[in-house]
């Protein structure tokens, strides 16, 4: 045989081989991520913030995988809504959303949801399954506290986290931010965000609303500052003369001031004591206790909450 023709062979094979090689090494792994559904079990489920909340993870979570060099297939929303047959069906039936994939190009489909248990943190879920065969490849949960939307993130880069691991290995969370101390003289000082205000708890702007159906009627709320939602939130909480409100306790820290009224209120173990003007109380996280407002007047108390709100019936209260 001719060498010059050996050494044409050995090129061709040498080309393509490096071509399969590179289809190996560079072919991107595609997946498919459905819209995050939410199970709300709070006491004020599916708020729009919420509902907005859930309905980012989507982008978020397709956003860190394709910075990886993952392959996001997008998936027919249509398609998406006729095959759900309501909620937690997709969740439930990994052969229905492996369909999906599978007429949608995608090797892989990401199943989500949103599980909100208490305003004080929520659960990401994932169902990680192979386009294939149906397979479930990894089913995933990752915390993340409050509603912020950093937080959130943190909770959908942990995990992404989670579903490179069962597949090619390339994702890398981004480095935390760096924080300022007071030390660094270097960094300008940000403008806040919130403007200052006062008010008085007979001030004509303030929006009163009902307290949560546990208590009984004429009990009355007023926000402050912030979310109900969320934390740091501050409130008046106005009741009428001779006013029992039943026993209870709360997910967060209480920090009360008296501004009108006598308040008696009584924690469950311990001695009572009467609120006067002027009066601070503490309440700690979910002891439980009560309060009656006596018949000098109406009673206003200011809370502050270290985390977002709630309030839970205790099992011997007596209404």
């Amino acid at each position: 045989m001719n060498p010059r023709n050996n050494t044409g062979l050995r090129h061709l094979f040498g080309v393509l081989f490096l071509c399969l090689f590179s289809v190996g090494v560079f072919a991107e792994t595609s997946i498919a991520i459905l819209d995050f559904e939410l199970k709300d079990l709070t006491l004020a489920p599916r708020i729009p913030a919420e509902i907005e909340r859930t309905a980012g993870i989507k982008a978020m979570l397709e956003g860190e995988l394709k910075r990886a060099g993952y392959k996001i297939i997008a998936v027919d929303l249509d398609a998406q809504r006729e095959a759900n047959a309501g909620f937690g069906y997709l969740f439930d039936h990994n052969d229905i959303a492996a369909e999906l994939a599978n007429k949608a190009g995608a090797e892989y489909v990401l199943v989500g949801r949103l599980h909100k248990p208490s305003f004080l943190f929520a659960y990401i879920m994932g169902h990680l399954v192979r386009a294939s065969d149906g397979q479930l490849i990894g089913n995933y949960i990752s915390e993340t506290k409050g509603g912020d939307k950093k937080l959130t993130l943190k909770g959908v880069e942990d995990l992404a986290v989670k579903i490179d691991k069962d597949l090619d290995k390339i994702y890398t969370p981004p480095p935390p931010s760096r924080k300022v101390g007071l030390s660094d003289t270097s960094a300008a000082a940000e403008a806040p965000s919130e403007k200052p205000h006062t008010l008085a708890f007979g001030d004509a702007q303030l929006k009163w609303g009902s307290c949560p159906p546990l208590f009984p009627k004429g009990c009355e709320i007023a926000v402050l500052h912030g979310d109900l939602a969320k934390p740091n939130a501050d409130v008046f909480l106005k009741v009428p003369a001779n006013y029992a409100i039943p026993t209870h306790w709360h997910s967060s820290a209480e920090r009360m001031v008296l501004v009108s009224g006598e308040l008696r209120i009584e924690y469950t173990g311990h001695s009572p004591s009467v609120l006067k003007p002027g009066t601070y109380a503490y309440g700690p996280i979910k002891a439980p206790h009560k309060a009656s407002c006596t018949d000098s007047g109406p009673c206003v108390l200011f809370i502050a909450f270290e985390d977002p709100v709630d309030a839970h019936l205790a099992e011997d209260s007596q209404k």
